[in-house]
């Protein structure tokens, strides 16, 4: 039977009354404002509100807060303009994150400890796991997995760990569907943001002439609900999971709860997504029941004419005993993968840090290397589950030159450049943002050739090669 076409506007007035739906389609004539996640590893909050306060913008925390929390992760940016903001050498230089705020809730609501071992299923483009890894450096240890199946969104992935410097990382590659199946048990925290019909950005678009792809919608469902069990296969017993969308419809979101509470009953509990501003998922829609009362009031809904925040849906799990699994295996991990680790490559490279870049605090740091690049991570990495091939550890900080000379590389900048006190250069902020713009700049004097660190009152920014008084830009 042929499916009905409908716009977008005219679906979502099934779900609110007159009044509502009206609010609703307002809410598409309004700007909703950028908001930003700032990588705190990076820079302290108070500093970079000063930086911004500077550049003639304000940051403003939304009014979302449970009993116990306030999620001010992401901040709205007041006076901002949409041309510069992602292309402000602050951004291009890792020390903050372009995040729509319901969005970057899901990441918070997953309340990660210090020495949790966490998986983001499904990562790209790298968001929520940018702020997981920067909350776990924040506390003092832990460890993230960031899966994503695809070849062009994982590299938005990895672009965007390298970019803000987050060592405390890995990638894998798998459909998400299989790792727990590879791996059950494993991790602390799983977040299982799901690919989705993206329903909630529509104010991105013109939903007037919109129209919905129902059959495309169903095959999502159908997909969510096998992320969902593979994310609770692989986590702990004891653990918990996030589940989220950025879309509005039911299928996609209470459907998929409802259908893997109903699988597994006694293994795992809705647990309340604590805020406080959130609306209450659907009881029924189409005469169907979907969540009892109780169950719609545990998880959360953000409405754009209501929370004045893109659509999104999050829903919180506990794994109270094992799910049936059947074991896999990959048999890439069964071979050398390829990144090593030695003594005498932890000695090579800590020597050349303090004698060519005096720096000198090293405890934390872990390095791996491949035939191409070495690599900077944490010993948190040793840990990882030995089944699970990785495609990326941390952040590549030295690239292999022909002869086995360590080239430099912005990862360098990006993890250690706040550590570094030899061949570094002070410049403006006219000069940072010309390099942020993919030029070369010339200095009058400074400089002792070679790679150098750029510095803006301190902050690292970016690598260049100097040629005489010419500055080769090295950003990306």
């Amino acid at each position: 039977m042929l499916m009905k076409k409908q716009t977008y506007l005219d679906y979502i007035s099934n779900y609110l009354d007159e009044q509502a739906f009206e609010q609703f389609k307002a809410t598409y004539q309004q700007k909703i404002s950028k908001s930003i996640k700032i990588i705190e590893k990076r820079i302290q909050k108070s500093d970079f509100f000063s930086l911004v306060k500077r550049y003639g913008r304000e940051l403003v925390a939304p009014d979302l807060r449970g009993d116990e929390q306030i999620y001010d992760d992401v901040l709205f940016v007041q006076k901002e303009d949409n041309k510069t903001l992602g292309s402000h050498f602050l951004h291009q230089s890792g020390y903050f994150y372009i995040q729509e705020v319901a969005a970057g809730l899901s990441a918070q609501i997953l309340e990660v400890k210090k020495g949790d071992m966490v998986l983001d299923l499904c990562a790209a483009p790298g968001g929520k796991s940018v702020q997981i890894a920067d909350k776990l450096s924040q506390l003092g240890g832990g460890f993230l997995l960031s899966n994503e199946p695809s070849n062009q969104r994982r590299k938005a992935l990895i672009f965007n760990l390298n970019r803000c410097g987050l060592a405390n990382t890995a990638v894998s590659a798998y459909q998400g569907q299989q790792i727990g199946e590879l791996v059950s048990e494993v991790f602390d925290k799983v977040l299982v943001d799901a690919p989705c019909s993206g329903e909630g950005m529509q104010y991105k678009s013109d939903s007037k002439t919109t129209y919905r792809d129902e059959k495309n919608a169903q095959q999502l469902s159908k997909l969510q609900v096998q992320l969902l069990i593979s994310g609770l296969k692989a986590l702990k017993v004891g653990g918990e999971l996030v589940y989220s969308t950025c879309t509005l419809n039911a299928l996609e979101n209470e459907q998929v709860i409802a259908a893997v509470l109903e699988q597994f009953p006694n293994q795992i509990e809705l647990l309340p997504v604590e805020i406080n501003q959130k609306s209450a998922g659907l009881t029924h829609y189409s005469g169907n029941e979907l969540l009892s009362e109780e169950q719609a009031q545990k998880v959360a809904r953000f409405w754009p004419h209501i929370q004045h925040t893109g659509g999104f849906f999050i829903a919180k799990f506990r794994k109270n005993s094992s799910l049936p699994t059947s074991t896999q295996i990959d048999q890439r991990t069964q071979q050398e993968t390829g990144y090593l680790s030695s003594t005498t490559l932890q000695d090579q490279i800590r020597s050349y840090l303090l004698e060519n870049r005096g720096i000198e605090k090293q405890s934390d740091f872990y390095f791996l290397s491949n035939d191409n690049a070495v690599y900077l991570t944490t010993k948190d990495a040793k840990s990882l589950p030995k089944a699970i091939f990785i495609e990326k550890f941390g952040i590549p900080i030295f690239k292999k030159g022909h002869s086995g000379d360590l080239i430099p590389q912005q990862g360098l900048v990006a993890t250690l450049g706040s550590f570094a006190q030899k061949n570094i250069i002070e410049i403006t902020d006219q000069q940072a943002q010309k390099l942020s713009d993919k030029q070369d700049i010339v200095i009058e004097n400074g400089g002792n050739g070679g790679f150098l660190i750029i510095k803006r009152e301190g902050k690292p920014f970016c690598l260049v090669k100097q040629v005489g008084n010419s500055l080769k830009n090295k950003l990306y």
